[in-house]
Order: C-alpha cells, then structure tokens, then sequence
C-alpha cells in the first residue's frame, strides 16, 4: 500500500489558509458590509423624516444603498466560501498585487487634474482615461485592443457629453472640441 505525502506547508491544518491571507479580503468585506449597512440607516431615517416619493430625492439613496449592503454582503460570503473551498483543496491564494488599483488611482488623478487645469476638455480627457484604465484592467495584448478601446472609449466619451449637456442642461468642458 501506498501512502501520499502531505504537500501542506508546515504548521498548517488541513482544510485552512494561511492566516495571513485569510484576513484581508475578509476584512474588507466587513468594512465594506458596515459602511453600506450604516449610510443605509442614515438614508432609511432621511427618507423616513421626508417622506419617500418616486420623485423626490429620498428614493436614490435608499436604492443605492441597498445595493451597497447586498454587495457587500456577497463580498463576504464569497470571502469566506473562496477561502474554504481553496483550504479543502490544500492551494494558497495568490499573492495580491497593488500596482493595478495605484495605477488606476492615479490615472484617475491625473485625469481629474486634466479636467479641472487644462483646456482639453471633457471628451478627450474621458477617451484617453477610459483607453488607459481597459489597458491596466486588461490582459490581452495591446494591438488586439487599442482600436476597439479607442473607438468605443470616443463613442461612449461622446454619448455621455451629449446626453449631460443637450438633454440634461449640466455643462461638461467643451475645451477644444467645438461641441
């Protein structure tokens, strides 16, 4: 008869994940999960003290904060079943990276930095930013993508400035673009 040796590392019990890893995910759904569940309280009592038409502006945060608490509730069960599940089958979770949420974050600077100090205007500054975040968010090699994410990043960036501004009377940076 032959015996399987126990590929674990040591110290660890069958069916966890190391401690360290475990926490994080964790810990941000719980955050996530309490600030939902608190500016839902806040906005249950708004709403209550004002009363809640279809109309009014009581009823979006009462949506949207619903929302927030049942993502974040989603979050934390799938936090804790991902990690029991990849305990049972002896894996450890990969390693997190942080160089895609920085550089997201400061794409997203940069381009409020452009918005609100250049005469670019809203349509460029949105295209370049849309192209640069499907970049960092994506894993297909650029030329395949770069004239799909340009022209749907120009067609969307143009949607939603005409849609602001003719329809709804909320003026975006025309800046250089005679719109």
């Amino acid at each position: 008869m032959s015996t399987v040796a126990d590929e674990r590392p040591q110290g660890t019990v069958p069916g966890t994940v190391p401690l360290g890893r475990a926490l994080g995910p964790r810990i941000a759904a719980v955050v996530v999960l309490l600030a939902g569940a608190g500016l839902l309280v806040r906005a249950i009592g708004d709403a209550a003290q004002h009363g809640v038409t279809v109309d009014g502006p009581w009823l979006a945060p009462l949506i949207v904060t619903s929302g927030w608490v049942v993502l974040g509730a989603t979050y934390l069960i799938q936090s804790w079943t991902a990690k029991a599940a990849a305990g049972e089958r002896g894996e450890r979770a990969p390693r997190a990276s942080w160089f895609v949420p920085a550089a997201l974050m400061a794409a997203l600077v940069g381009y409020a930095l452009v918005l609100e100090y250049t005469v670019v205007g809203y349509v460029p500054a949105t295209a370049v930013f849309f192209v640069a975040a499907a970049r960092l968010l994506g894993d297909r090699p650029w030329r395949e993508v770069i004239l799909r994410d340009a022209v749907v990043a120009l067609a969307l960036s143009l949607v939603i400035y005409v849609a602001f501004t003719r329809f709804l009377d909320i003026q975006l940076p025309a800046g250089v673009l005679p719109l």
